[in-house]
Formats: C-alpha cells, sequence, structure tokens
C-alpha cells in the first residue's frame, strides 16, 4: 500500500459524502499521492464507482478535509468502457497507470484485465499492420504496451504527458513500471491459447497471420484514435460541470504542467524503441540510421562514405565509417527503393517459371528468417546489425571479398581456375535443397567468396519449400547469357552439377530441364549453348 491507513479513511470518508455508501461498488486511488511524486499541495485523486449512477460520469472536487478530485463513475459505464472505449476510455485509461483499491479490489482487477487484453490486441494489430510478416521477428516487451498506450494517450491529451513521465522516473518509477505491466504479463498468458502470440519471460511474439491485419485495420486503428480523443474531450467536459473558481484551479494546475519540462523518458517518447530482435538493433527514425549506425559500431567523431553495391539495379549500397584509427563498412538494403520494382518486372519475364517476392516486408521478412536459419545450419551469411523496419531498411556486415561471379568469368574467359568454388556451390545448394531451401536468386554475383568460405549475401527471395529447380536452372542459364564460350562453360556446368548429384535430388535435376524454366532465358542464349545446357542436365538427371 502507497497510501497511510489514515489516508485510506479520509479517502473513504471523503468518497461516502459524495456517494450513498449503499450505492458504491468500488473505491480506489490513483495519481501523485500513489505513484510516489506528488507536491505537498497535490489533490488525492480518486475513483468512485457506482451502482446506477444516473449521471454516468461526473468529477466532484472538495477541499476539506483534504483536497480531492473525485471521479465518479457508473459501474456498467465503466465495464463498457474497459471493453469498446465507452467513454472514450476516459475513465478506463487511468488504469494504465499504478492504482490503490480501498475497496472491491476485485472489480477493478477485472475491468483492468478487461481493458489491458483490449489494449495489447490493438497493439499487436498495428504492429502486424504496419510491419507484416516481419513483425514476427520482434519480441514486444510488456512494457511496450504501457508506453505505446501512454504514448498515445498523450497526443491526445498533452496536459497527461507530465504525470506519465514523473509515474516511471520518480523514486517509485521501476516498482510502477512492474506493478503497471504485471497486467499485461497476464493478459498475454490469457490470450496465448488463441495462437496469435506466444510468449515469452521477456515479452511476446505476434503470429502476424493469425492477426489478420491489413490496411482496413491500419484505418481503423487510426480511427479509433481519433475517436477516442473526441470522445475523451467530450466527456471530459461533460464531467467537469464545476464552478469558475475550481475550473480556475484546474486550468492554471493544467498550465503549470504544460510550462514544466519533464524529465527525460525515451522510452514514452519512442515506444518501438522498446522492440527487441533475436539479431540486430531495432532503429524506429531511419532519418537517424547513420548516426545510429556510427553509434552503434562505436565511432565518435568520424567521416562516413557511401556507394553503390551490385548490378545498376540494386537497391543496396555500402556506408564505410572510418576515423583515426579504424574502419568499418556495412551493407544498407532499403526493399522500398523504386529499382525494388526489378521484382515486379521479373515476376512477369519469369511468371511461368517462378514466383518472386515482390512485397517489400515480405522480402525483407525473407532474408532476416532465412539469415537466422542458415546461421543455424553453418552456413555463412552476413551478420544482421541493425533493422529500420518503418522504412523496411536491414543493415548487414560487410563481408569482403570477391563474388562467385567474378572467378567464373575467370573461368570462361580461359583460366584454370575457379572450378573447385563452382563445384562448393554446387555443394551448398544441393544441401540447402535437402533441407527443403531454395535460394530462389542463386545468381553466383550474391555469394562472396569470405576468408571461411562461400558466403551467401542475398536471400530476400529464399524460402523453405521454394523451387529447387529454379535455383539449378538460374545459376546455369544466367551464367551462360549472351556468351558463346561453350567448353568453358561446360567445365563451370560440370563442376556445379557433379558437386549438386552427389548431395542433391536428381529428379529436380530433371524438373530444372524443364520447357518452362528455359523459356525466359532463350533469348538471352546462343542455340549451341542452350543444347549443351539442356543436354548436361540431362544427363545428371
Amino acid at each position: 500500500m502507497r497510501l497511510t491507513e489514515g489516508e485510506r479513511t479520509t479517502v473513504a470518508g471523503i468518497a461516502g459524502n459524495l456517494v450513498d455508501p449503499a450505492k458504491t461498488a468500488a473505491l480506489a486511488a490513483y495519481g501523485s499521492k500513489v505513484a510516489g511524486y506528488a507536491r505537498p499541495d497535490s489533490d488525492y485523486d480518486i475513483i468512485i464507482v457506482s451502482k446506477r449512477f444516473r449521471g454516468g460520469v461526473r468529477y466532484r472536487y472538495v477541499d476539506s478535509p483534504v483536497p480531492a478530485s473525485a471521479l465518479i463513475v457508473d459501474e456498467d459505464v465503466l465495464r463498457q468502457d474497459a471493453s469498446s472505449s465507452y467513454l472514450g476510455e476516459f475513465v478506463v485509461g487511468r488504469l494504465l497507470n499504478v492504482y490503490e483499491p480501498i475497496s472491491n479490489a476485485e472489480l477493478f482487477s477485472a475491468v483492468e484485465s478487461e481493458y489491458k487484453k483490449r489494449v495489447l490486441i490493438e497493439a499487436l494489430l498495428e504492429l502486424s499492420s504496419d510491419y507484416g510478416e516481419f513483425g514476427r521477428h520482434f519480441l514486444v516487451p510488456y512494457e511496450y504496451f504501457l508506453l505505446d498506450k501512454l504514448h498515445k494517450r498523450a497526443a491526445v491529451y498533452p496536459p497527461a504527458l507530465y504525470s506519465y513521465v514523473h509515474t516511471y522516473t520518480c523514486g517509485l518509477g521501476a516498482e510502477n513500471m512492474s506493478l503497471s505491466t504485471q497486467t499485461f504479463r497476464a493478459a498475454a498468458e490469457s490470450l496465448e491459447p488463441r495462437g496469435f502470440l506466444k510468449t515469452e519471460p521477456g515479452g511476446i511474439r505476434m503470429v502476424p497471420e493469425k492477426l489478420k491485419a491489413d490496411a482496413f485495420t491500419r484505418f481503423h486503428s487510426m480511427f479509433s484514435l481519433t475517436a477516442r480523443g473526441v470522445t475523451q474531450y467530450a466527456v471530459h467536459g461533460y464531467a467537469g460541470r464545476v464552478g469558475p473558481s475550481v475550473f480556475s484551479r484546474e486550468a492554471l494546475s493544467k498550465l503549470r504542467r504544460m510550462r514544466e519540462s519533464p524529465p527525460a523518458f525515451p522510452p514514452l517518447q519512442e515506444p518501438r524503441s522498446l522492440l527487441r530482435l533475436k539479431e540486430g538493433t531495432v532503429i524506429p527514425d531511419a532519418s537517424l540510421l547513420v548516426e545510429a549506425l556510427a553509434k552503434l559500431l562505436g565511432f565518435g567523431a568520424h567521416s562516413t562514405r557511401e556507394k553503390e553495391l551490385g548490378e545498376p539495379y540494386s537497391t543496396t549500397r555500402v556506408l564505410t565509417f572510418r576515423d583515426t584509427t579504424r574502419e568499418r563498412s556495412v551493407v544498407v538494403k532499403n526493399y522500398t527503393d523504386v529499382r525494388s520494382l526489378k521484382w515486379a518486372l521479373l515476376g512477369i519475364w519469369a511468371s511461368r517459371a517462378s514466383k518472386f517476392s515482390t512485397a517489400p516486408t515480405s522480402r525483407m521478412d525473407r532474408e532476416y528468417g532465412m539469415s537466422q536459419t542458415l546461421r543455424s545450419m553453418g552456413v555463412l551469411v552476413p551478420p544482421v546489425l541493425a533493422v529500420a523496419p518503418g522504412e523496411r531498411i536491414l543493415v548487414k556486415d560487410f563481408v569482403n571479398g570477391p563474388t562467385l561471379s567474378t572467378k567464373i568469368n575467370d573461368i570462361l574467359r580461359g583460366s584454370g581456375e575457379g572450378a573447385d568454388l563452382v563445384s562448393a556451390y554446387g555443394g551448398l545448394v544441393a544441401r540447402l535443397h535437402a533441407a527443403g531451401i531454395a535460394l530462389g536468386d542463386a545468381k553466383p554475383s550474391n555469394v562472396v567468396i569470405a576468408e571461411k568460405g562461400l558466403c551467401l549475401t542475398d536471400l530476400e527471395q529464399a524460402s523453405p519449400g521454394g523451387d529447387g529447380a529454379w535455383d539449378i536452372a538460374e545459376f546455369l542459364y544466367y551464367t551462360a547469357k549472351l556468351s558463346n564460350r561453350e567448353e568453358p562453360m561446360r567445365k563451370v556446368a560440370t563442376a556445379f552439377l557433379e558437386s549438386y548429384a552427389n548431395g542433391g535430388d536428381s529428379t529436380t535435376v530433371a524438373k530444372a530441364r524443364n520447357e518452362k524454366y528455359f523459356g525466359p532465358f532463350r533469348p538471352f542464349l546462343t542455340p549451341g549453348m542452350a543444347k549443351m545446357l539442356r543436354e548436361m542436365l540431362a544427363g545428371y538427371a
């Protein structure tokens, strides 16, 4: 208990003078006196839940025996505010933060639980709507649901920010946070059987496909926030029907709060900074990406150099940070870059052979998820350093080394070296196919020859259950495009197919010979090259 027995008795006496005790369903105190940041002249804030209260909701102010602000609400109206925001959460929103029941704690507990279940579901719907499939990678801490809701409420009613910040930065701030979030933990556990979330010790992971969030959900969430704000103000005006002296006191109090600068509390200003990933740091504001990366990599004063990476249509760039003692490069991939429309165009070009994932969130989800999966299999992939999910940006460590395509080009120009690397890649592709994973974009330009072996750098089309035959066909036909060097290409194809045959399925090789895989590449292959490659595929089928 935060209030003394004497204070509780005084508060109960005030409530008894305002509402017939026989009609009082429950009583609780909240606000600065309970949270631990009260001034000597602060009011006692109380909620009186009344049975069949004709006014629905009403503010009452008293000065004796102590100054108090009493919010009287009908029990049924309070329950409706919890379940459907009947009052714009004007009353039930006060149960987001720490409060102290004085009578009938069970009623407040039930109402708080119902309310926080709805808050949790709405927050997940919004995250899933904003981040799509990628949302499944977030660990959403229980504090997020509290602070995200307070952030929204403060945006609608700015004077509340003073109270929110002081509640969680005062001497009892940590304890207040624990008390306010434990109901979210219980709410998540009760909702887990419905299948759209999974609880973990530090928070929850959502299952976006079960939430079925879409554009309508995003619109509905935005509309609800606006509607609640309007309702909240309307209810505030209706409930606060008081005389001019009380109105003046309340106005001056709000003005004082607005003028005061509360202590810094970044999680309340940017709740999404609380989101966590198994690998990499979440950067909520992509406009601060470079500064955030510099800090993440330990750079103070530094210079930054930027260059494009890969083909002209690539959506990837390399950022290099440098100070007086060291240099570090990272790869930044923007899945919403206009050049990513290449996948839509390629999808039309290869529509009979392969279906490319075109949605930015889906491609980022695949890249991030498959990075985790392949690393767990011992496959070399660049570590993920950071994600700016709002702008669909993924940052990976830069892996230095030539690409496999450069070695293959050497072979095609007559060099005798590099066939062992092609063979290693064929074995790696076979291994992935045996595990049920297809790369979707198996071009040799996506493979870096690193010190520790072959490193796969582009996984945005990779997926479990993908089309392995497309991987084989794309590697061979794409590598041979616009070339008439049949014998050197035969050497490349032999190295790849022999190694693949040792660990892969011959039926996949046979399927790769199908006309639908050959068709998209036909215009770029000489008749002799096409005949040779198709005969080789038949030989290894």
